[in-house]
């Protein structure tokens, strides 16, 4: 049987096919211009929004690659796929803002000539217009359905009117000083706020593909959501991992020692249920450990 394909990733994928559509179009007009009015600054605008083809096309890739089934060579499913191509997304992000720095270093270096022309002028505010439009798109979606993908997208188009930005800047200013050396100073300016941006991107999926924890703070709401389920007496230990953009957590509870495994059971089952039920804590599974506490009489005992 065919497996579905989760109504998360339906999302992703549609988004993905209308950046792909969007991209294609503003790369091939800013090529044609840049090449047609040999602008270096135009053309290496039109590769970066060609970047963004190659990323959508990945992104799309990764929906099917990182399946949350699990399966006999991947017993707790493949979600961590997504940690992987977010950290690649990242690189190319950051790449990007190397290679923008090094385009305004050399421009600083050896200026060239430059004059102002309207037909680009236009076409790079109508690319910043559209690629503002696409970041602010995509991060919606993005927060709606808590995508780790889509937000590294949308920041990699918010890269892209960035540059354009800079390359706005210089096509205009170059009325004044005739060469290219303002242009190179913004793409700089640009090109460490890319990077940094990369490194922002970055951090969180490396977290998540090293099984770091979900933080005090969801720590915290686990352990309150515990101790207040009837017939817990404490918490013994509690240890939670991310998992791409979800969270595994194991959990050992105290129960009365003198309740029988039915019992104990069915409180470490009522515990399992409404934590993997809390979707604002985005809980994959939720592993509890029945441990007997030494106490006068619990909560369910007192209720019999």
């Amino acid at each position: 049987m065919k497996e579905r394909i989760p109504d998360n990733s339906k999302i992703i994928i549609r988004v993905s096919i209308i950046t792909i559509i969007v991209n294609l179009v503003l790369f091939v007009l800013k090529l044609v211009l840049g090449i047609l009015e040999d602008n270096l600054s135009v053309i290496s605008d039109a590769i970066h929004s060609g970047s963004d083809l190659f990323t959508s096309f990945l992104i799309i890739g990764a929906v099917f690659l990182a399946s949350p089934k699990r399966d006999k060579k991947h017993n707790y499913g493949r979600e961590k796929v997504e940690s992987l191509v977010v950290l690649f997304l990242a690189i190319i992000i950051g790449g990007v803002g190397v290679f923008l720095g090094y385009e305004g270093v050399r421009g600083i270096i050896s200026p060239t000539p430059a004059a102002l022309n309207w037909y680009l002028i236009v076409t790079v505010i109508l690319s910043i217009i559209v690629k503002e439009w696409m970041f602010h798109y995509e991060m919606r979606w993005a927060k709606r359905i808590n995508s780790a993908l889509l937000k590294a997208d949308a920041w990699h188009s918010r890269s892209d009117s960035l540059s354009s930005i800079a390359v706005l800047i210089g096509l205009v200013l170059s009325t004044f000083i005739k060469t290219n050396l303002a242009e190179s100073i913004a793409v700089i300016i640009v090109a460490l706020f890319i990077v940094k941006v990369a490194f922002s991107i970055a951090i969180p999926a490396v977290n998540q593909l090293v099984d770091k924890s979900a933080g005090e703070e969801v720590d915290k709401k686990i352990r309150e959501i515990a101790l207040q389920t009837d017939g817990v007496v404490s918490v013994d230990k509690l240890f939670t991992r991310m998992f791409g953009s979800k969270i595994y957590v194991d959990i050992e509870i105290a129960v009365d020692g003198n309740l029988t495994v039915h019992e104990s059971h069915g409180i470490a089952h009522a515990l399992h249920d409404y934590l993997e039920g809390m979707q604002e804590l985005r809980i994959k599974h939720c592993h509890v450990h029945v441990n007997p506490a030494k106490c006068k009489a619990s909560p369910v005992l007192e209720k019999r």
